[in-house]
């Protein structure tokens, strides 16, 4: 009898665990899911926001505390001195700080450096070397990429670069604004443009314009005829499309290095997400060190689903554009390319023929 209940003790333990273990799983992927949207609303979301975006908040909870108002509390702060009459509405220190704890210990998010960890007492052995390779506190580069032309003459991938961490938050705010000003309901996809939306697909374009100072599209594309494995191929624009956006964002002087890198590509199919994630991130970090003297810092390489990221869409929306414009078929013009010709327009992109720029055996847009 005392052996029967000591089991199932033992089997109760076990599920409470199991069940604490499901709970901040799921927490986690609500933090990473507001993080990919750019839409933090709870404190916890916010502050993980600030953590991804600002490496040098991970090591300072004043620093977090700071950019935490700049960002979320722009109407009390801006940065300098603190009104006394704004104080008592901002977020207090405890509050944040227990919040970047949580994120940092519980769910192993955006961890600090080695030596504020063994001053917080969290670095442990098996950690030691994980963490020596945290993040430096560099600037980032935001890419958003996704492709297009898989039965078309020509393959291409295209990019959204956001040079400024808080223009991902400001680009996706005043997106999220104007779809509910229209009453836009679901994702922006070029595929579903047709005559009935046209004029509130170029509204959104004119907020995306209007809230473009730290943005720039990349672009590559290649003829599809002879291609003997298309995934490949895409794995190997993607990367080429990213070496030669660096090294144009920097002597442009618009994002000098050293930086951060983070890429997202739009996801599909999970294991071949998977595969190909691998491989652009392995070659993008070879890079890093032999092409870029270590001078960019490969920070995350990930799939995201654009259902959580106008950001996602946008690049949906330019690759799209490119690739109605290289691989138009004859026939009467419609509302995809009319919009199509009025996104690359809007950017800089001469629509005048369909060779566009011809770089190689590859026909490149920045």
């Amino acid at each position: 009898m005392n052996l029967q209940v000591e089991f199932e003790g033992d089997e109760g333990q076990e599920d409470a665990v199991l069940a604490v273990k499901a709970r901040n799983e799921a927490e986690k992927i609500r933090i990473l899911s507001a993080i990919a949207g750019n839409s933090p609303s709870r404190l916890i979301d916010r502050v993980a926001w600030i953590l991804n975006h600002y490496p040098q908040a991970r090591d300072s909870d004043v620093k977090c505390q700071l950019l935490y108002w700049k960002t979320f509390q722009q109407d009390l702060y801006s940065g300098g001195d603190i009104s006394i009459d704004n104080y008592p509405n901002l977020e207090r220190l405890p509050s944040i700080a227990r919040a970047r704890a949580f994120i940092q210990n519980t769910h192993g998010l955006f961890i600090a450096s080695p030596e504020v960890r063994r001053t917080r007492g969290k670095l442990e052995e098996e950690e030691k070397q994980r963490i020596l390779d945290a993040r430096p506190a560099h600037p980032v580069y935001c890419i958003y990429a996704d492709e297009s032309g898989k039965t078309s003459k020509y393959l291409l991938v295209g990019s959204l670069w956001v040079l400024r961490s808080y223009d991902t938050m400001k680009i996706t705010r005043a997106i999220n604004q104007r779809k509910d000003e229209l009453n836009f309901k679901g994702e922006m996809h070029f595929k579903d443009i047709n005559n009935g939306n046209l004029e509130t697909y170029l509204e959104l374009l004119g907020s995306i314009v209007k809230n473009s100072e730290a943005v720039s599209f990349k672009g590559l594309a290649v003829e599809r005829r002879g291609l003997k494995n298309i995934d490949d191929t895409l794995d190997k624009l993607f990367y080429h499309m990213i070496i030669q956006g660096i090294h144009e964002e920097n002597k442009s002087g618009r994002a000098v290095l050293p930086r951060n890198l983070q890429f997202r590509k739009d996801s599909e199919e999970e294991s071949k997400d998977k595969l190909s994630i691998m491989e652009i991130e392995l070659q993008l970090k070879n890079a890093a060190k032999n092409i870029f003297n270590d001078n960019v810092y490969i920070d995350i390489v990930e799939s995201e689903d654009s259902s959580i990221s106008p950001l996602m869409q946008i690049a949906d929306l330019f690759v799209s554009s490119i690739s109605r414009v290289l691989n138009k078929e004859e026939g009467k013009e419609g509302p995809k390319d009319i919009f199509a010709k009025k996104f690359l327009a809007s950017f800089g992109v001469s629509t005048l023929n369909t060779e566009l720029d011809i770089f190689g055996d590859c026909v490149r847009f920045s």
